[in-house]
C-alpha cells in the first residue's frame, strides 16, 4: 500500500477498518494503470478517496463521503463525476435498492412493499421461461428493474412521487434501458398489477394531520359550587374602602341643576353625567374605576364633532372654447420652437461657410477690432 493511500485513510478515520486498506490499494492500482495523460485530471486529483469510496462501498462499510470531498477539495457534483467516471473504468455498477428509493423520495407507506411482490413476481414468471443457466446469470436486483418497479406501482396507485426524470437520475440507467424494464415489468407482472388496479391490494394513504373526531361532551353533574374567598391586592383594597351611603334627598334646586346637566350632555351620556353630579353634590366617594370613565365622558362632551368634509371631485371637463384655445397655445409653441430651431440652424451653417469661404480681414468685426487697435495707440 502506497503512502499517500495511507495518509488518505488517516484522515478518513479508516485505517482500523477492517479489509479497507487491502481493498483500497487494490482499487488505487487498477485506477492507476487505467488512468492516461490530462483526459482524467480531476479524477487523478482525487484518486485515492475514490480508491477508498469503492472498497467501502464493495464492503458495505459506513464512509463520510463530505469529509471525502473535504479532503480532496472537491465540490459536490465533481467528485459525483469522478466516481461515476472511475465506476466506468472499473466496470463496476452499483445497483440501487428499494430501501435507497424509500430514503431519498418517502413515497407512501405499501408503495416498496408493493413493488418488491412486483418484483418477486417477475422473477418467478420470466425465470420459468428461462433455461436455469441463463436464470442463474440473471441479475434480477438491476437498478432498470428496481427503478420500474417503483415506477409503475405508484403509476397504478396513482400518486406522484418522483419525477421520472429524476428517478432515472438516482438509478443511472438511461431511457431506452428504463422502458424496456417497465415493458418486461408490465408483461411478466400482470397479476400484482391487477390486484392494484382491481383494489385487491390496500391503497397506500399519504401520512397527514390526524382530525380529531368532535364528541359531544356529556352534561356536567349540577354541583354547589363554592364561593371563592377573595385574596390579593383587590380583596384588600375592597375591605379598607369606605362603606357608602344611600345618597339623602334632593331639594328642588339641586333637582333642577341634575336634570339640567343630564338634558345637556351627549347621548350616551346621561348615566354618567348624573351620578358624577349626584356624588360631587353628596361628596360621597366614587365607585373604584367610576371616576376614570366619568373623566372619559366629560371629556367626550366638551370635544366637538368633527364635520365631515366632502369629498373633493375631479377637474370638470373642458368645454370647446377651452380645447380650442388650448390646442391653439399648443401649436403656437410649436410653431416657435420649430422656428428658433431652423434660426440655429442657419446661424451655425453662416459661421461654417463663413470659416471656410470668407476672408477674415473683410469682416466687420476685423474692421471693428481695426479701429479700437488705432483709438487704443493714440491714447
Amino acid at each position: 500500500m502506497s503512502g499517500i493511500l495511507g495518509e488518505y485513510l488517516g484522515k478518513l478515520q479508516l485505517d482500523d477498518a477492517p479489509g479497507v486498506a487491502s481493498k483500497a490499494a487494490q482499487f488505487f492500482d487498477q485506477l492507476g494503470q487505467r488512468l492516461s495523460g490530462a483526459r482524467h485530471g480531476a479524477l487523478t486529483q482525487c484518486r485515492p478517496t475514490i480508491a477508498i469510496h469503492l472498497a467501502c462501498e464493495s464492503l458495505s462499510t459506513e464512509f463520510n463521503e463530505v469529509a471525502a470531498r473535504s479532503v480532496s477539495s472537491m465540490s459536490l457534483a465533481a467528485y459525483q463525476a469522478c466516481l461515476k467516471e472511475a465506476r466506468v473504468l472499473l466496470n463496476i455498477r452499483k445497483h440501487v435498492t428499494l430501501e435507497e428509493l424509500d430514503v431519498q423520495f418517502g413515497p407512501p407507506a405499501g408503495i416498496i412493499d408493493c413493488a418488491r411482490q412486483l418484483l418477486g413476481e417477475f422473477e418467478r414468471t420470466l425465470g420459468a421461461s428461462m433455461p436455469a443457466a441463463v436464470r442463474r446469470n440473471m441479475n434480477w436486483a438491476d437498478s432498470a428493474y428496481v427503478a420500474g418497479a417503483f415506477f409503475l406501482v405508484c403509476k397504478h396507485f396513482k400518486k406522484r412521487v418522483v419525477a421520472k426524470a429524476d428517478l432515472l437520475a438516482v438509478a443511472a440507467v438511461k431511457p431506452a434501458v428504463f422502458s424496456t424494464a417497465v415493458d418486461k415489468l408490465t408483461q411478466f407482472g400482470k397479476a400484482t398489477l391487477a390486484d392494484i388496479d382491481q383494489g385487491r391490494v390496500a391503497a397506500p394513504k399519504t401520512p397527514g394531520k390526524r382530525r380529531r373526531e368532535s364528541q359531544p361532551e356529556p352534561p356536567a353533574a349540577a354541583t354547589p359550587t363554592p364561593t371563592p374567598t377573595p385574596r390579593g391586592r383587590r380583596a384588600a383594597a375592597a375591605a379598607a374602602a369606605p362603606v357608602i351611603t344611600p345618597p339623602a334627598e334632593l331639594d328642588s334646586v339641586s333637582r333642577k341643576r341634575v336634570r339640567r346637566t343630564a338634558n345637556a350632555s351627549p347621548p350616551g351620556t346621561e348615566s354618567v353625567r348624573k351620578a358624577f353630579s349626584t356624588r360631587l353634590q353628596l361628596q360621597t366617594p366614587p365607585a373604584p374605576g367610576a371616576a376614570a370613565a366619568a373623566a372619559a365622558a366629560v371629556q367626550r362632551a366638551a370635544t366637538p364633532a368633527e364635520t365631515p368634509v366632502a369629498r373633493k371631485r375631479g377637474r370638470p371637463r373642458m368645454t370647446a372654447a377651452e380645447r380650442a384655445a388650448k390646442a391653439a397655445v399648443t401649436q403656437k409653441a410649436a410653431a416657435a420652437a420649430q422656428q428658433k430651431k431652423a434660426a440655429e440652424k442657419r446661424l451655425r451653417i453662416g459661421m461654417v461657410s463663413m470659416i471656410k469661404d470668407q476672408d477674415y480681414r473683410t469682416t466687420q468685426l476685423y474692421a471693428d477690432y481695426q479701429q479700437w487697435k488705432a483709438t487704443m495707440l493714440k491714447a
